[in-house]
């Protein structure tokens, strides 16, 4: 039976086991896409994997590096031991190799992270992330929303508004990710469908789904069968069976083809569940 949505896989642009594995499946018609997160390597080295991954001849979907790989662009070194020309350097090379990666796949999507910064810094953070854009803007980018903090830190773009806000109107397209979104929720102590509502308002791209535990503020990627996952799917999978032609990205640690294999099942499980009256 043909499904009704669209749906991908994850990978490391590194990662040389599982990549062969997932194009198998989007060959086989499991999946509907690959998302390969950057990691930034050595050129060479870089270029190799890349090439590899161009090969496969798979739809690709191109998630930048963020502020765990070191681009943080909303406070480049906040959190950080380096200089502001070290920073600089890294961010230069991370963006080089993003671009890089989807010229050669052809993908026309680029996730980005808006970033983390200092607790009492938000608006200087807002306004060092337009200079970011400034400086490196790509049309690629798609903006994703990030949970409100994690553990002692604060992230930059929670809310649709937000992303919004940050995107200055030259961001043509956004990424709504429902975990973060729930962690959100959750830090806010406000319902979740009242910040998932004015997302339909955005110009969204891809979605990207796992689970959180019921309550938590802290972005886990769990599966979405988890036993003591609380992410409100009576109202994620309605929205997402109401955006049929946007493709959902599910977000796993683990990158390991036999966890997308269960999660598959698991989705469409949830899918047909919470769909059956429409």
């Amino acid at each position: 039976m043909k499904r009704l949505y669209l749906v991908g896989a994850g990978v490391r642009s590194d990662d040389e086991k599982t990549f062969p594995a997932l194009a198998a499946m989007y060959h086989a018609g499991e999946i509907d896409h690959i998302q390969v997160q950057i990691n930034p390597e050595e050129q060479r080295t870089f270029r190799q994997h890349i090439e590899t991954i161009a090969s496969g001849g798979v739809k690709i979907v191109i998630h930048a590096p963020h502020h765990g790989h070191g681009l943080n662009p909303c406070a480049p070194t906040a959190y950080e031991t380096w200089s502001e020309a070290d920073a600089q350097a890294w961010i230069e090379l991370a963006l080089a190799e993003t671009a890089e990666a989807a010229d050669l796949t052809g993908a026309e999507t680029i996730v980005l992270h808006p970033g983390r910064y200092l607790p009492g810094r938000r608006e200087e953070a807002a306004a060092t992330f337009e200079t970011f854009l400034d400086e490196y803007f790509d049309p690629r980018f798609v903006l994703e929303n990030l949970p409100s903090v994690h553990t002692d830190y604060p992230l930059l773009g929670n809310t649709a508004d937000d992303l919004k806000a940050l995107g200055g109107g030259r961001i043509r397209g956004y990424c709504l990710d429902f975990a973060h979104l729930f962690c959100t929720a959750n830090y806010l102590r406000v319902p979740y469908a009242d910040l998932l509502a004015p997302f339909a308002d955005l110009p969204l791209r891809l979605f990207h789904l796992s689970n959180s535990r019921k309550n938590s503020i802290t972005d886990e990627h769990l599966a979405l069968d988890h036993p003591d996952g609380g992410l409100n799917f009576t109202e994620v999978i309605p929205f997402i069976a109401a955006h049929p032609e946007i493709e959902t990205s599910l977000e796993y640690k683990e990158n390991d083809p036999r966890v997308y294999v269960k999660q598959l099942r698991a989705f469409d499980t949830l899918y047909r569940l919470h769909t059956r009256s429409r």
